[in-house]
């Protein structure tokens, strides 16, 4: 009984059309190549057996299902080392592990960058109000920072001579409350003189001796250092001479 290729249309007897050779084994992968682009949008339940072969039907996945990213667990795994890192830091700064700064380590700071006329550590021990005030005026003055800290130092050497040395003693100390000293927590006076204000949350007077050591004489002067906390670092907000408090004069030099 004669059949009809399904893909010439042409009457044929055998197992197979001898017109374009449909239903033969080995050029089945042509036909179903066919197939594959005459029905590529084709519902699925109108499909033939053939057609589904041809279009190598998949399951898809579901309307609801995401698809996956592969760079997502390795963003994920990132953005977990970033925080927990940021966080450790953090813990090590606030207590003082990591880039330790303490209010001994500001106020000796301090004075050792006054006797090495180091201009960037002696303002580095300041809030950034007063530290902007010490930059301009060496800008005005045109002057490096080391010729701009022998001219800040030239009252100093006229008391005591040349070859100064500066050495300080930590004493006592006191923690400011801030409701009986809510004015210094306030920074209200400060405010007014530069404008701005950083927020503290401690606040502290240090005691300290501090000696002066040159070709004409050696005296140690007691000074109030009025130092805050300000966010995780200590910077000293004022140096108070205390005029009551000076040890007796040594005479080097007549």
């Amino acid at each position: 009984m004669a059949k009809i290729c399904k893909s010439c249309g042409n009457y044929y007897k055998g197992s197979y059309c001898e017109k374009c050779g449909y239903g033969k084994p080995e050029n089945r992968s042509k036909v179903l190549e066919k197939y594959k682009k005459a029905t590529p949008k084709k519902p699925v339940r109108f499909m033939t057996g053939e057609e589904k072969a041809a279009v190598k039907l998949t399951p898809k996945a579901s309307a609801n299902e995401k698809r996956v990213d592969p760079n997502a667990r390795r963003n994920l795994l990132l953005a977990v080392v970033v925080v927990t890192v940021g966080v450790i830091v953090f813990v090590l700064i606030s207590r003082g592990l990591l880039f330790s700064n303490k209010k001994e380590d500001v106020i000796n700071q301090y004075y050792t960058a006054l006797e090495n006329n180091d201009f960037d550590k002696f303002i580095d021990t300041m809030p950034s109000e007063i530290k902007d005030v010490y930059k301009n005026e060496r800008k005005e003055l045109d002057l490096s920072g080391e010729d701009y800290m022998r001219r800040f130092k030239e009252p100093l050497k006229e008391v005591y001579g040349d070859g100064l040395t500066v050495s300080a003693t930590l004493g006592r100390e006191e923690q400011l409350d801030k409701e009986k000293d809510s004015a210094v927590f306030d920074l209200t006076a400060y405010k007014e003189h530069y404008g701005s204000a950083p927020s503290v949350s401690e606040v502290y007077i240090v005691y300290v001796e501090v000696k002066y050591s040159g070709s004409l004489k050696t005296e140690t002067v007691q000074y109030q250092c009025y130092i805050a906390k300000t966010g995780w670092k200590w910077k000293i907000f004022n140096m108070e001479y205390d005029p009551g408090i000076v040890t007796p004069e040594e005479s080097i030099q007549a």
